[in-house]
């Protein structure tokens, strides 16, 4: 008895053992990793971003109101990022007070005859492309817009790269051309003649903003 005993003892111990084994079933780990950065971007601007029209014969300064056009510049800024992103920036005029006709899309070119107003010029920014393919641009004061292909810079709108209607584009590189249209005033609004010479002294902030 005492045999049959110790025989059904070391039989139960080996079904528990067995029982253990199919309970420590193999396990495996499955990480997920990676780092939300702030992007670090560096902005290219041709020339300092200075578009320098040269010297200007005061003869194109036509009497009373009359305006007189300047020939467009064009020029070509890129940004680059470390990591991919959207990126928009906000202009903003350094000289409004300047601007010889008011609008948010006219730019102040300073002043002449202590309070007269050279004119004014407006910014296009066409020929988007992101990461080297081409893209839309926006121009909106919210996060709803349309991507067009040309947009103006506009005092209080952001202006930026975008895919489609409402959405950012995102990537590394934005490139665009950006074209400055001068539009000098009349000697009425310059305050008379010009009897010295006078700067074309016009100033513009891009506050860019970019993210994830």
């Amino acid at each position: 008895m005492k045999k049959q005993l110790i025989g059904l003892t070391v039989l139960s111990s080996l079904v528990l053992g067995m029982t253990a084994a199919h309970a420590a079933a193999p396990t495996a780990e499955l990480k997920v990793t990676g780092t939300l950065t702030v992007p670090s971007c560096t902005v290219a601007s041709p020339d300092e971003g200075v578009y320098d029209f040269g010297k200007l014969s005061s003869s194109l300064v036509k009497s009373g109101t009359a305006t007189t056009a300047l020939t467009p510049m064009t020029k070509t800024w890129t940004v680059t990022c470390d990591a991919d992103t959207y990126l928009n920036f906000t202009p903003v005029d350094n000289r409004a007070a300047s601007a010889s006709a008011v609008a948010t899309t006219n730019f102040g070119l300073g002043n002449v005859n202590t309070t007269g107003k050279i004119g004014y010029y407006t910014a296009l920014i066409k020929n988007g492309t992101v990461d080297g393919k081409a893209s839309n641009l926006f121009s909106s004061a919210t996060s709803t817009f349309t991507a067009t292909t040309t947009a103006n810079l506009t005092t209080g709108l952001r202006t930026g790269w975008s895919s489609a209607a409402n959405t950012q584009s995102t990537g590394k590189v934005f490139v665009a051309d950006i074209t400055v249209s001068p539009m000098l005033a009349g000697t009425t609004t310059m305050g008379g003649p010009i009897t010295d010479d006078a700067e074309l002294d016009g100033s513009m902030t891009m506050n860019f903003a970019f993210g994830i």
